[in-house]
């Protein structure tokens, strides 16, 4: 085999390239399936209301088509703002999906355009996106809502583990930067005699930190130790901050500063009693504060290999052919029992009462009240699994046909996993609780948008 060297010694210029599209590429097999008015009408309600003064017929246009292709494209590779904006811009396919040729004065979108809109939508508009999808799946023969299999899964926070180590020194470190940014400003503060030591709260951390000792009472005085130390310099920096915030201009401040002002003046002096109340009695109080940025966080513990996780309950439900439904999350933790009948509900919304419907769930979803609810839902088969044995108590046809309900649902698992792996339901990115909500129904945005897509390659069997 020969080895050419031409163009090792050129210089690249920018130009003019044109690049074919094939019309059976997957993205624009999926532009062409997606009914985009359908899509358009659900997020129309949230552009009125959030533009300024409600008059969203005035001024520069807003041009929907883009953006909604690019939110849509965002969603299924999970990708960052800047990340979509440099790829529309240098991707000929993600043009055409987001409606080049098709809009007039077709451009990309800035990063923070993009970020602009997505926050204009609400979690509960981003909910019905998802599940549009599975109605579009529905609609095309790819899914069968003759049977549904529910689980329930934690997205986790954008956070750090909840330790009373890291908060306590976190506090301190909250208070010295706005402190030291109002002494900088305004002339007065800096008459007060208020120090902060970092240095010396850092050291308590630590000899909590790297304290080796398997005596209890030895770990909780160093935890006193540093819970004296972080409250005997912040309490004079709350004290002020309750007096003076509402009296300052905070417009004049910084978004860090103030946001980071406001969440001291809400939550340190709760917490550090909270802190103070576990040092004497041992005992978490309830409502106590996991993360300062975050007020809609839970701890949930499955009894898995990874432990403790802190952040929010989706209730998810897997059509045949599998694709996936979110329920709306009316509470943090989304009770298994609790939950079943509005994922009926929902379905039913979705797809229309059907009375052949199959429904398989695990042993959490079970109590005696969903199973007659299921046994008016459905007349086809029931896969409320029962805590305990029952083998006993069923014929051997009955049996087989749990048995082949529950192996069922344990499909979900994969794609639920598949979900994680793919976008923002396995841990978010977002910093905000509205924010870290949307993003768990985009995750399965993207899930059912790449199922779409693996249906319209041909590389997934079509439901009969």
């Amino acid at each position: 085999m020969s080895i050419c060297h031409v163009g090792m010694n050129h210089k690249v210029i920018g130009k003019s390239v044109s690049i074919a599209i094939n019309s059976n590429h997957p993205l624009i097999r999926l532009a062409n399936t997606l009914v985009w008015e359908e899509i358009a009408d659900r997020v129309m309600p949230d552009l009125q209301t959030t533009t300024a003064k409600q008059k969203w017929w005035i001024g520069r246009p807003l041009r929907l088509r883009i953006h909604l292709g690019i939110y849509i494209l965002q969603q299924l590779f999970n990708k960052t703002d800047r990340q979509m904006e440099y790829d529309v811009k240098d991707n000929a396919v993600y043009q055409l999906f987001c409606g080049h040729d098709i809009v007039k004065k077709w451009h990309c979108p800035d990063h923070t355009k993009i970020e602009e809109f997505r926050s204009r939508l609400s979690p509960q508009t981003q909910n019905q996106l998802a599940n549009h999808l599975a109605v579009v799946a529905y609609r095309l023969g790819f899914a069968t809502p003759a049977q549904i299999d529910i689980d329930s899964t934690v997205q986790e926070a954008n956070m750090s583990y909840p330790s009373d180590i890291s908060l306590l020194t976190k506090v301190g470190m909250m208070a010295k930067k706005v402190w030291g940014y109002l002494t900088k400003k305004i002339p007065n503060f800096q008459l007060e005699p208020i120090t902060i030591s970092v240095k010396e709260i850092k050291e308590k951390a630590r000899a909590c930190y790297f304290n080796r000792s398997s005596n209890p009472e030895e770990k909780n005085n160093k935890l006193h130790d540093l819970w004296m130390s972080v409250f005997d310099q912040v309490s004079p920096v709350l004290k002020i901050l309750d007096k003076v915030l509402d009296e300052i201009d905070w417009k004049q401040m910084p978004w860090n500063i103030k946001r980071t002002a406001k969440q001291l003046a809400q939550h340190a002096h709760s917490y550090l009693v909270d802190v103070v109340i576990f040092l004497n009695r041992g005992v978490m109080v309830t409502g106590k504060k996991l993360a300062f940025h975050l007020n809609e966080v839970a701890c949930f513990n499955k009894g898995k290999t990874k432990g403790l996780q802190f952040g929010r309950a989706f209730q998810l439900g897997r059509l045949g052919g599998n694709f996936l439904i979110v329920e709306k999350c009316t509470s943090l933790r989304m009770e298994d029992s609790a939950s079943l009948k509005p994922i009926i509900k929902n379905y039913q919304e979705l797809f229309g009462s059907k009375q052949n419907l199959s429904v398989a769930t695990d042993k959490k979803y079970y109590s005696k009240d969903n199973e007659k609810f299921l046994q008016q839902a459905t007349a086809n088969s029931l896969g409320l699994q029962k805590p305990g044995d029952q083998s006993t108590n069923l014929s051997e046809e009955t049996l087989n046909q749990k048995i082949a309900l529950a192996n069922r649902r344990a499909g979900i698992e994969a794609l639920i996993g598949h979900a994680k792996q793919g976008g923002q339901l396995g841990k978010s990115r977002m910093k905000y609780d509205k924010t870290t909500e949307s993003a768990g129904y985009a995750a399965i945005l993207g899930f059912n948008g790449r199922q779409l897509i693996r249906y319209l390659k041909g590389a997934a069997l079509v439901c009969k």
